[in-house]
């Protein structure tokens, strides 16, 4: 299989592990079993069990970015893109899987804090980098006004996903989670446009 495909499927297989087994219980001997690869092909692009976790938690989030965000942001108006960006960050980080991960994140930091930092620099902060151009569009457009683009995205992150997304972690969804997330994200993004309104 070419180089790009034996990534991807060390990252699937990595990604598949860790939820299977958790970060401590999962090896690259594993991994590799899982991705029918040799362990040496693992250990040729990743260095070490932390760095593919990281991996496995970016690509994760790359699924939640929309493929086209340019045609959507030059055919939606400012309030209405956020909402559907907004919408589909939600549902992604409340697909089961990534709040799996999460919670082996969180349980693996304390004593392991690479794992933690792993995981913060390939997720939250690898969104933020991602989405942070978009904002920072629409504060140069005079859209928003807009000062520190960067704390801009982590506060709206929060308006868009809590409580909710704490519920979850904790195993307390609502019963019909899509009207949740559409509650949730609405009134998240209309707080953030009345915050930033120019």
């Amino acid at each position: 299989m070419p180089v790009d495909q034996k990534t991807d499927a060390i990252v699937k297989a990595a990604r598949k592990t860790f939820l299977a087994r958790g970060f401590d219980a999962a090896s690259m001997d594993q991994i590799a079993l899982e991705a029918a690869v040799s362990k040496r092909t693992v250990y040729n692009r990743f260095r070490s069990k932390e760095e593919l976790f990281g991996a496995a938690i970016e690509d994760t989030c790359r699924k939640v970015l929309p493929v086209n965000v340019d045609e959507i942001e030059s055919s939606l108006p400012p309030g209405e893109l956020l909402l559907q960006l907004s919408l589909e960050f939600v549902k992604g980080i409340l697909d089961p899987e990534a709040l799996s991960l999460r919670r082996i994140a969180a349980f693996e930091a304390d004593r392991t804090p690479a794992i933690g930092q792993s995981y913060l620099a390939h997720g939250p902060q690898w969104m933020v980098k991602q989405y942070l151009p978009i904002l920072a569009r629409l504060g140069v457009k005079g859209v928003l006004k807009i000062d520190d683009p960067e704390a801009a995205i982590w506060q709206l992150g929060a308006l868009i996903t809590e409580p909710l997304h704490t519920w979850a972690l904790l195993g307390a969804a609502p019963k019909d989670l899509d009207a949740a997330i559409t509650k949730q994200v609405t009134g998240g993004v209309t707080a953030f446009l009345k915050l930033y309104a120019e």
